[in-house]
């Protein structure tokens, strides 16, 4: 989770060039990226956003099924204990109540 978090201002500084130099040029009228998606998405101003948003969508989607096919992550709800308390465990460890004023 941390390192997702650290890597977000990356993906936020990587997205504009990435779309303004890469993405936007490829699915341009006559681009690169224009015969194979053009079809779907169109050709033209902010086509390449789009191209953008499948990608990341398809890349989540892989996330999820590559940890669904690990054991050990499918798994942690029935391998992990529930949470106990260490008041349960050990009462002595009850806090002690705080006089009102």
């Amino acid at each position: 989770m941390m390192i997702g978090q650290a890597l977000m201002p990356v993906g936020f500084l990587a997205a504009g060039p990435l779309a303004d130099l890469l993405f936007e040029p490829a699915m341009a009228e006559g681009g690169a990226l224009a015969g194979l998606l053009g079809g779907m998405l169109g050709t033209g101003p902010g086509r390449g956003m789009g191209v953008m948003f499948i990608i990341g969508g398809v890349l989540i989607l892989l996330a999820t099924v590559g940890a669904m096919a690990a054991p050990a992550l499918r798994n942690v709800e029935d391998d992990l204990p529930d949470y106990v308390p260490a008041t349960d465990i050990q009462p002595e460890l009850e806090p002690e109540p705080v006089p009102a004023r």
